[in-house]
């Protein structure tokens, strides 16, 4: 394929927002095609990647409001929905646009606006992209999935409650540095332990909130970038997985390994020439603690069941070997569910350009990678960039 560049990045912050989202996302468009100096060219495709707005605000068509009220038209544009990975389908549909030939500049905005709805209402709009004849007819949420794989990963390999809880401690401790971040406080073990269960193992430190927010990306030809003279500032995508799993959690192999993410992070290390331990810093989807640990090992960071022995060398930290979600991921960043994948691209695209928040910035990465789930596990996109 022909070479395909990241040019600019924007997000707004996450958390419960005032703005509609329609504003969300035109701020975070704005900002991005400020990022790549090219908010005066001609933008062949707008994509939008979202999960629910239709219920979620009771906004639809979003991608034709959005080309027009960003200025656009006459520029083509569609909506991409794969649950919470909408973001990343979207972007992987301007990759594949660019790197094709039909397109020089697709503009790609991941948005949701959650808080329009109370929790439970917003848990029952999540519950459907499970199965219902095997899952939610029965009761079951996405926490209570979770928290099946967590029992089911304690047994096979040992995970202790106090070990679970480093994970959002580490996410919150860099959330606290992250000014985009749903969450800026620190939390300790005990207070992870120690917090309302939500479903057992599980406590309401382990889980992501609902988010509002956007953010978007400026995909462009290597042609255009030239042109541009954006070379220096541009990242280069260098990798794509994509794959799929059945839809209910009992019909897979494994409680302990989502094979989608094994898919996708193999394809896109294969397209990328590289191997994991070329990956300087990675953006996990851990919408739940264990998630992290889970999505390390599928993609081959570790061996099954090493994951966490990492997370206790201090590895997974912002100056260690492999930093994992440096800006606190979907559980101190927030997960507004389609735009966390965008948001994770944002991270690392700046990540690469070396301007991470004061405190977040690894030491010179020049590849890094980004993982988002679509469902419980079942529609998995996995990016890999170089500079």
């Amino acid at each position: 394929m022909d070479d395909v560049f990241v040019a600019g990045v924007g997000m707004t912050p996450f958390g419960v927002s005032d703005n509609s989202i329609i504003e969300l996302a035109r701020d975070a468009a704005i900002a991005a095609l400020n990022d790549s100096e090219s908010i005066s060219e001609r933008i062949d495709r707008v994509i939008i990647g979202t999960q629910n707005p239709d219920e979620f605000t009771g906004v639809g068509h979003l991608s034709t409001l959005l080309t027009d009220h960003l200025g656009l038209v006459p520029a083509g544009a569609f909506r991409v929905e794969s649950g919470p990975s909408s973001g990343s389908s979207a972007f992987e549909a301007a990759v594949a646009l660019v790197s094709g030939g039909l397109a020089d500049i697709v503009l790609v905005i991941g948005v949701e606006k959650m808080s329009s709805v109370d929790r439970g209402v917003a848990s029952k709009i999540l519950a459907k992209m499970m199965s219902y004849e095997n899952e939610t007819r029965y009761g079951a949420t996405p926490a209570a999935l979770a928290a099946m794989v967590a029992r089911r990963y304690m047994h096979e390999y040992g995970l202790t409650r106090d070990e679970l809880s480093l994970i959002p401690v580490k996410a919150h401790r860099n959330g606290a540095k992250n000014p985009l971040a749903h969450f800026k406080k620190e939390i300790s073990v005990e207070r992870v332990n120690n917090s309302r269960i939500v479903a057992d193992p599980l406590t309401l430190f382990d889980c992501c909130p609902t988010s509002d927010g956007a953010a978007s990306a400026v995909v462009m030809s290597q042609s255009k970038v030239k042109e541009l003279g954006l070379r220096d500032s541009s990242v280069k995508v260098i990798g794509v997985g994509h794959g799929t799993d059945y839809h209910a959690v009992q019909h897979r192999l494994s409680l302990t390994s989502l094979n989608a993410t094994v898919i996708a992070a193999r394809t896109a290390l294969r397209m990328a020439h590289i191997t994991p331990a070329d990956i300087n810093v990675c953006e996990l989807h851990d919408a739940f603690s264990i998630l992290e640990l889970i999505d390390m090992e599928d993609i081959g960071l570790c061996e099954r069941g090493h994951a966490i022995c990492l997370v206790k060398n201090g590895e997974t930290e912002v100056n260690g070997s492999i930093p994992v979600n440096t800006t606190g991921g979907l559980k101190a960043r927030g997960h507004p569910t389609g735009a966390t994948g965008i948001a994770q691209i944002h991270d690392i695209i700046r990540q690469l350009r070396c301007e991470a928040p004061h405190g977040l910035q690894v030491d010179s990465p020049s590849i890094g990678l980004t993982h988002n789930i679509g469902g419980f596990g079942n529609n998995m996109t996995v990016f890999i960039f170089g500079i």
